[in-house]
């Protein structure tokens, strides 16, 4: 039963991803690498199969804790819904530069919901997704782990760098007190 619950809760958030990239997403005309892509696909495929593989191949599996498994879906409603609105400001602001082409500054700084605090919020309510999954299978999924530091890992170099490029972009303009990806932290 954990199983089919982490299933559920990921097939969930890469429906809605999916549904954000092909209807909400403003086009840009912007590409992404090929190996970008393909290491993508290659996660959101290998993923489930491998949470499949722990849950009926690792020894120990148990039904999770009634507390866990109610924690692990409100924190995952809580980020996916912070997720979905910080998606839609940064869609908004992307459709209305694109709308002003002509002006000389198409591109401002994001505000509201959890942008008061960081940079990247979209990439905050990332990792809590993830560790919402976790923490519904009752904290028992270790190759969720592996996959919780592979989003910390790779979301926490993008959050330096958009960090650095709002700073640079947007000098004394930009909130000197925004972290990049840990309210208050970092």
């Amino acid at each position: 039963m954990a199983a089919l619950l982490t299933l559920l809760m990921y097939i969930i958030h890469v429906a809605l991803r999916l549904k954000e990239t092909v209807r909400d997403q403003p086009k840009t005309g912007a590409r992404m690498h090929i190996g970008q892509y393909g290491v993508g696909i290659i996660y959101y495929i290998v993923t489930p199969l491998a949470v499949v593989a722990d849950a009926y191949c690792v020894p120990g599996w148990t039904m999770p804790p009634v507390w866990a498994a109610l924690a692990g879906i409100a924190l995952y409603i809580y980020a996916s819904v912070h997720q979905w609105r910080c998606h839609h400001i940064l869609y908004r602001l992307r459709s209305r530069a694109m709308i002003r082409q002509s002006i000389k500054h198409k591109y401002v700084v994001p505000d509201g919901d959890l942008f008061s605090l960081v940079s990247c919020p979209h990439f905050l309510c990332e990792i809590l997704i993830y560790v919402s999954i976790w923490t519904a299978a009752g904290f028992q999924a270790t190759t969720l782990i592996w996959t919780i530091c592979w989003t910390v890992v790779n979301l926490g170099i993008t959050a330096r760098e958009t960090q650095q490029w709002y700073r640079q972009k947007f000098g004394s303009e930009y909130p000197q007190s925004r972290k990049a990806l840990v309210p208050y932290v970092w």
